[in-house]
């Protein structure tokens, strides 16, 4: 009886090595997917900053285009104003 507990103790130590060996990769796998998660947030996070800056940008530039495509009417109304000898009229 007491050499089948010897034999058993080897077994139950390989099978507790195994177990470990098992649960440590499962939290290597946890971990790994962990940090790729993280990754993803961040260049996530950093694509909206861009975006929204960008978006700020192209506003900005559209309101400047558009105050300027005025004043550039208004220059070419005065101009053809000057050009053909009349006043406009006050409205």
């Amino acid at each position: 009886m007491q050499y089948l507990a010897l034999l058993a103790l080897p077994l139950l130590l390989v099978g507790g090595l195994i177990n470990l060996l098992w649960m440590g990769g499962v939290w290597l796998v946890d971990w790994i997917k962990t940090l790729r998660e993280r990754k993803r947030a961040r260049i996530e996070r950093e694509l909206d900053r861009t975006q929204a800056e960008l978006r700020a940008t192209i506003l900005r530039l559209a309101s400047e285009l558009g105050a300027d495509a005025h004043e550039a009417r208004k220059a070419l109304i005065r101009e053809s104003y000057l050009a053909s000898g009349r006043v406009p009229d006050d409205r």
